[in-house]
Formats: C-alpha cells, sequence, structure tokens
C-alpha cells in the first residue's frame, strides 16, 4: 500500500497515510480536525545512494 502525503490548509499540519491505491482522499487533518487537507507531492526514491553511488554522482566534464 502506498503512503500519501497530505497538508492541512488551516493548521499547517504535515501528515502521512497509509492508503490503498484507489480510494477516497483523506478529508479530515488529525491535528485540529479541519477538512481543508490537500494531497502532497510524494517523492519516491528507488534505492540508497550507499548502495549505489556511481549513480548518485554527477559529472559536468569540467
Amino acid at each position: 500500500m502506498p503512503i500519501f502525503e497530505y497538508s492541512c490548509s488551516s493548521c499547517g499540519h504535515h501528515f502521512e497515510k497509509l492508503q490503498k491505491a484507489g480510494t477516497e482522499p483523506e478529508t479530515k487533518c488529525p491535528a485540529c480536525g479541519s477538512a481543508e487537507v490537500r494531497k502532497e507531492i510524494s517523492t519516491f526514491s528507488g534505492g540508497s545512494a550507499a548502495a549505489s553511488p556511481s549513480s548518485a554522482s554527477c559529472f559536468s566534464g569540467g
């Protein structure tokens, strides 16, 4: 199950929710109870840079 990130427009609280894909998004802030929550753009990490240091390096050629 993916983890979705949310932000409350009312109090500024950021939280995550483990949800099945295709389910309704969270509509209530766990901190203040406001219905003014929005889904944030999440980042995805495919692995650790320590496991593959060459893929994390950037060479400008100069």
